[in-house]
């Protein structure tokens, strides 16, 4: 990793998976983060979940394409052993997970169906090199559906302690490791660039109002804004102080 501002090219999880990090990603699921996507899918379609993490979502796309495949993969092996053990115990023998990169799809050309990705693209430096890796492996008439961060639109009330700070630190942070924290807004633009058509754009709101969801937030941000992965990596690169963060 010769420049530590941008790491390197390649697909990486900022984040890493600490507890509070790994436990966030199963709160996802199709019907609440991919529901946009579910309205276009149909029995029998082959699809690929890039960034498939703990398989959530990948089960749930399962049960949409039946008797249809899924292919997940995720640069984690650890993530691919639980998106298996999901999909084993969901029942879904038409899901299969495997260790890959975003910007290496070990596919053919003109293979898929369709291709989901949730909070992906905005790990990726070279976002737009992922995007001609799933072009590549769509077939013409296919569908992409991708969702993504707009750091900016995210906020904390009451603000006690500076808590808009650990999100513009989380947003740096991100940046310096060649992520997107704003790609969210500008995913129709990029698809445009890539040569997509017929893109359609909708928004969703994630809200932590409940008590049980501030004390999920509070985890997550714990273990991964403020965790080994991401909080060293923002001390040592001027992003923030131990002080700071500990405040």
């Amino acid at each position: 990793m010769a420049d530590d501002r941008h790491e390197n090219s390649r697909t990486t999880y900022s984040m890493g998976y600490e507890a509070g990090a790994v436990r966030r990603l199963h709160r996802f699921t199709a019907e609440t983060d991919a529901a946009y996507l579910l309205t276009h899918l149909k029995a029998g379609m082959r699809l690929l979940d890039i960034g498939c993490g703990p398989g959530n979502i990948s089960v749930g796309l399962a049960s949409a394409v039946d008797p249809g495949e899924v292919y997940g993969i995720d640069i984690s092996e650890t993530q691919v052993e639980l998106s298996t053990e999901a999909a084993r115990d969901a029942g879904h023998s038409n899901a299969r997970f495997q260790v890959a990169d975003a910007l290496n799809l070990p596919f053919p050309g003109n293979h898929f169906d369709a291709v989901h990705c949730h909070a992906v693209l905005m790990h990726i430096p070279d976002a737009m090199a992922a995007l001609a890796e799933i072009k590549r492996v769509l077939r013409s008439g296919g569908i992409l559906g991708a969702s993504d961060l707009i750091n900016e639109s995210a906020f904390i009330e009451p603000d006690f302690g500076n808590l808009k700070g650990a999100i513009a630190m989380f947003a740096a942070g991100l940046t310096a490791n060649g992520g997107h924290p704003q790609i969210g807004k500008e995913l129709g633009a990029k698809f445009s660039e890539g040569g997509f058509a017929g893109i359609e754009s909708t928004g969703v709101l994630e809200t932590w109002g409940t008590s049980p969801g501030a004390a999920e937030f509070t985890d997550f941000w714990l273990s991964g804004a403020f965790g080994p992965t991401f909080g060293d990596k923002a001390v040592a690169r001027g992003i923030a102080t131990q002080e700071k963060i500990d405040e």
